[in-house]
């Protein structure tokens, strides 16, 4: 670890309803591909109505990347939105859904983020829980241009039991 800081914490999440889009395929250090995406999501939320600049930007990841081959691996892409909004052919909405999650709040680096699930899992295991068979995602917290040293302040959620 160069740089990281980290808190750790479990917390209980509402259901949030998400617009995404998917990919499958490499995406693992492609922030290109991650702007590509939400790029896609964010006019399609303006035309729903939705003009909230801080609307919470996530990730969902599908696969263990340790055990699905690369180009079989599937992210979804998008923003949390209103729970009256439904999706259509473009955009797809999908339930995060409500439960238990270990939650580690990082700033890092962008070539950090593998160390920081590293230590997630480590603190899931050290703290004797479970994980479920629920999602695993990460939420954004900041544009890491803005940030004076290019951090990336991103949440770390897994659900657990």
């Amino acid at each position: 670890m160069k740089t990281m800081t980290a808190t750790f914490m479990t917390f209980h999440y509402p259901e949030r309803s998400f617009a995404y889009v998917r990919h499958v395929g490499p995406y693992m250090g492609d922030v290109k591909l991650f702007g590509k995406l939400f790029n896609q999501v964010a006019p399609w939320m303006r035309s729903k109505g939705i003009n909230n600049p801080n609307a919470e930007a996530i990730s969902v990841y599908h696969d263990d990347p340790k055990t699905v081959p690369i180009d079989k691996q599937r992210i979804s892409v998008g923003f949390v939105i209103p729970k009256n909004i439904i999706g259509d052919r473009e955009i797809a909405v999908m339930k995060i859904p409500e439960g238990k999650y270990a939650v580690g709040s990082f700033e890092i680096d962008v070539d950090e983020y593998g160390e920081a699930w590293d230590s997630l899992f480590a603190y899931i295991k050290d703290n004797k829980l479970k994980i479920s068979s629920g999602l695993m995602y990460e939420s954004y917290k900041n544009d890491p241009k803005t940030h004076p040293d290019h951090k990336h302040l991103v949440d770390i959620c897994v659900a657990v039991k």
